[in-house]
């Protein structure tokens, strides 16, 4: 299942990824979404570039035909890395996500841009994939629904981090 989204945030490309990448931000993020033992493993930048893991427990409701695949609650590791800079402060990367256990994989790429009017547009494209026979493909849309629902969710929560943020400064 292809997974996409596309969200305008109110603030400049760096400050986008700030929040984005900020140590702090992701802890009380992914808490504030009902992920358990939230923590941010690596945090790396080098020659511009960031790259972010988190490990953490993640909710999931589980439909019958997947009880076999999925738990209530999953163990995940999610990789982001984002390349330098562009000369217009955007930026391109990847993310990675794997759950211990689970036949699924799920990944893509990332893009960052400034719109051209003072807030930043982000895109996410993914996949979600699993080889298990017969419902593989039942399996992989359940988790890319979750993974939209995610996206929707962490997409709220920067919008309020970056208000709040701008309404200090």
């Amino acid at each position: 299942m292809k997974v996409h989204s596309t969200h305008t945030y109110p603030a400049s490309p760096e400050r986008v990824l700030a929040v984005m990448t900020d140590p702090e931000v992701l802890h009380r993020k992914y808490e504030s979404l009902g992920h358990r033992d939230v923590r941010v493993v690596d945090h790396v930048v080098t020659g511009g570039e960031i790259t972010v893991r988190t490990k953490r427990s993640v909710p999931m409701s589980v439909p019958g035909f997947a009880k076999r695949f999925l738990a209530p609650m999953n163990d995940v590791e999610q990789i982001d890395h984002w390349n330098a800079p562009g000369p217009d402060g955007g930026r391109t990367g990847t993310w990675q996500v794997t759950a211990r256990g689970v036949p699924v994989s799920v990944g893509g790429t990332l893009r960052l841009a400034p719109d051209g009017h003072g807030a930043t547009v982000v895109e996410i494209d993914g996949e979600v994939r699993s080889s298990v026979p017969i419902v593989g493909g039942r399996l992989a849309d359940h988790v890319g629904h979750d993974v939209e629902r995610t996206m929707e969710a962490e997409e709220s929560f920067n919008t309020l981090v970056l208000g709040r943020r701008r309404s200090r400064g």
